[in-house]
């Protein structure tokens, strides 16, 4: 299946070897602190702890904008395997021996599958995790509105800073309120890696699911490779 490749390099190559760039962000950290300390141009009146201080904070910064530039690349992937699915299911109707689908808009997309083919997309298993993948892009593309607001009651995880993961365990267990990590404010700039927080399990599961969702139509049609296509004609 000729659609199936770039797919596939979602799951298997692409947001891996992408990735790999934010590796063993702490150690490069450090690497940066102890860097910044070893050239600091100071001389016989600089406190060493003060250097040790800035390069701390040196250190820190460096690291909180590569964390959150991983996790703006993570969103973006999401939103990329999404319109990805939707351009993929455009191609294969120039398979067809008559008119494609002239638009990549998924509700079209449904509309001609199920006119011309009598598939009904969304009853393929998958659709619930495309469906939900939909309201990711949306979300990342635009930050607040109709889709972000969807989303948070379907998977409110996602909305919830990983970083803070430990913190918000520790504040349970002692019995501890964590309304000020959990309070609900707009999403504003998930493009920036904030507000938003896909990991990669979950672009591996929307990674999936897209598989599912074209071996699901290929399987329809073998089923019913003898019905008279287009159905619409």
């Amino acid at each position: 299946m000729r659609i199936m490749p770039p797919v596939e390099a979602y799951n298997e190559d692409l947001f891996r070897d992408v990735l790999k760039a934010f590796d063993n962000l702490e150690e490069r950290a450090n690497e940066k602190a102890n860097e910044f300390f070893n050239n600091y141009p100071g001389d016989e009146h600089t406190d060493p702890g003060d250097a040790a201080g800035w390069a701390g904070d040196h250190s820190y910064s460096w690291w909180e904008t590569m964390v959150s530039l991983r996790q703006s690349m993570v969103n973006l992937m999401a939103a990329g395997l999404y319109h990805l699915i939707e351009q993929q299911l455009a191609a294969l109707s120039a398979d067809c021996a008559y008119d494609r689908v002239a638009d990549t808009n998924l509700e079209k997309l449904k509309t001609w599958y199920r006119t011309n083919l009598g598939i009904d997309l969304t009853s393929i298993p998958a659709w619930s995790r495309i469906h939900e993948l939909r309201l990711v892009a949306n979300s990342v593309k635009h930050a607040e509105g109709g889709s972000a607001k969807q989303l948070r009651e379907l998977r409110p995880d996602l909305f919830s800073n990983p970083a803070f993961a430990q913190i918000r365990e520790e504040m349970e267990a002692q019995g501890l309120s964590n309304r000020f990590l959990d309070r609900q404010t707009p999403l504003s700039v998930p493009l920036a890696g904030d507000g938003l927080f896909v990991t990669e399990d979950d672009l591996q599961t929307y990674a999936a699911h897209a598989r599912s969702l074209f071996e699901g139509i290929v399987e329809f049609c073998e089923a019913h490779r003898d019905d008279h296509f287009p159905l619409a004609h």
